[in-house]
């Protein structure tokens, strides 16, 4: 199973620019390309899961797309990325409906989630936490991140967000936390101390939510 090519940009605002219009041939074009490419996209982010899920999921995005076409900002990323992006959000919320055979969030320290991080107290990437979420939890990130958000402050929720987005740079902690007046050695110091303590409060997130 490789992986499908996405055209180049210009293609893609063009197709985009005319499905705007309504232009369902415009829309066929794309569905041509884009539904192949994420099927196979939905195949490698989600390998144990049913490969109808996928295709479905993979259809009912580019629908969605379709039915709504003015939510895109060509702005912001290509067709293909925002497709991609939501083709996986859908499919963590199809997941999340199935249900799975574990209902509530295990231990952070779960040897299953070792694979996932590069060193103690960071998440590697959105993608590996997602995936690992789908196959312990029946709650979606953002459910965890609305669960969290009645018990956490302002900076730890920024702080939250930033390990859960693979965030590994102390310096983009240290300017969230309102520490860019020290030196780099306290700024890791302080880094890590609350690192530590959010991972604590990770690790008993499970047991409350239950």
């Amino acid at each position: 199973m490789t992986s499908q090519p996405e055209p180049d940009r210009f293609w893609q605002d063009r197709i985009h620019q005319h499905i705007l219009q309504q232009n369902t041939t415009a829309f066929a074009e794309l569905c041509e390309l884009a539904l192949p490419h994420l099927v196979v996209f939905l195949r490698q982010r989600f390998p144990q899961s049913d490969k109808h899920l996928c295709e479905a999921t993979a259809v009912d995005c580019l629908m969605q797309y379709y039915g709504r076409p003015a939510q895109y900002n060509p702005d912001k990323l290509s067709l293909f990325s925002y497709l991609r992006m939501a083709a996986r959000n859908d499919m963590l919320n199809a997941l999340a409906r199935y249900g799975r055979d574990q209902t509530h969030l295990q231990d952070i320290d779960d040897p299953t989630l070792k694979p996932y991080l590069t060193e103690p107290n960071t998440f590697a990437y959105t993608d590996d936490l997602d995936r690992w979420l789908t196959q312990h939890t029946k709650l979606s990130r953002r459910q965890i991140l609305q669960a969290l958000d009645k018990e956490l402050s302002k900076t730890d929720k920024k702080l939250v967000a930033m390990m859960f987005n693979g965030v590994r740079d102390s310096r983009q902690y240290a300017l969230a936390m309102g520490l860019t007046h020290l030196d780099t050695g306290q700024q890791r110091q302080e880094v890590k101390r609350a690192k530590d303590r959010l991972t604590k409060k990770l690790q008993r997130f499970g047991a409350q939510l239950e």
